[in-house]
């Protein structure tokens, strides 16, 4: 029963009857079962005693579903690694190309004509939908803020803002939920500036607070007296800088590279710079926070830690 073991050791301790098959017949599964060596998960699905781990419950719902079937929704997020889902417990199956699937016990089971086998990623041996598919299913099933947090962490990631657009935007069909919040959210890191009203109420709350004046469209040259950035506001006595950041211009590696240079050189001119991102609309008062503290070291002659 060596090779069962490796089976069952490569897939978090669930196999198949069909993959023990060539190791081990029915009627020898059968006798493993009723001796308590393995017990009976279901239809054709056997496992040997463990804890019930999350990615244990996870392989056996794709095993039982089936090779046409991919995790799924926010299963497939926390496999990807997206933000906010890294203890998201729930199991979502999608079946692809329209395959009808019965119901699997405490399983999400879902159904597209659009989702092919051959598409979908692998994760710990595990078929998995696409990142962008599995974006725009948790636009669909957990919400714009639940999307935005994983958005977010994909850019950081470095995938790809036009191969994430592009390859939603092939999901826009009648009924199918999250291609328009994920296209929405990319337009406000892409397209987008923050409006000049945000940065006034900004302005204004450090204003009340401090009385320091923050100035619009500062430009800082460096020691040659060429330009090497305009921050969007600025106190200049205190070379603090605020500066909105765009996924278009600022989330690629390479813009990501550039942008360390250049901030490692505002640095040597005694700047520090707080980042603005669109998903910072929500938050005014946070970042406010974080200027005054800047702004009440800097005032006081005391270093930042």
């Amino acid at each position: 029963m060596h090779d069962a073991s490796k089976i069952f050791a490569r897939q978090d301790g669930v196999a198949t009857v069909r993959q023990l098959a060539p190791v081990a017949s029915r009627g020898l599964v059968r006798q493993r079962i009723r001796s308590g060596e393995w017990r009976r998960l279901g239809p054709g699905l056997v496992a040997v005693p463990g804890t019930e781990t999350w990615l244990r419950r996870t392989r056996a719902a794709q095993l039982s579903a089936g090779p046409d079937a991919a995790i799924s929704h926010g299963t497939a997020g926390r496999l990807h690694g997206f933000d906010g889902f890294d203890r998201y417990e729930p199991v979502h199956l999608t079946t692809c190309e329209g395959v009808h699937r019965t119901s699997v016990e405490g399983v999400h089971v879902h159904r597209s004509t659009l989702l092919e086998v051959a598409a979908c990623d692998h994760v710990h041996d595990l078929t998995v939908v696409p990142r962008p598919v599995a974006l725009l299913q948790i636009a669909g099933a957990d919400g714009r803020g639940a999307a935005a947090r994983a958005l977010d962490g994909m850019l950081r990631d470095g995938d790809s803002p036009l191969w994430i657009e592009q390859a939603v935007s092939s999901w826009r069909r009648r009924g199918v939920k999250g291609p328009a919040v994920v296209l929405d959210l990319l337009a406000e890191r892409i397209d987008r500036r923050l409006p000049a009203s945000w940065f006034q109420r900004l302005t204004a709350r450090v204003l009340r607070t401090r009385g320091i004046e923050m100035v619009d469209e500062y430009t800082v040259h460096d020691l040659d007296g060429r330009v090497l950035a305009r921050l969007d506001l600025a106190v200049p006595e205190l070379r603090i800088g605020v500066e909105c950041q765009s996924w278009q211009w600022h989330g690629t590696p390479t813009a990501q590279a550039s942008d360390a240079r250049r901030r490692r050189r505002l640095r040597v001119l005694g700047w520090e710079i707080v980042d603005v991102w669109w998903s910072d609309l929500g938050r005014a008062d946070e970042v406010a926070e974080e200027l005054v503290y800047l702004i009440t070291r800097r005032a006081a002659g005391r270093p930042l830690p």
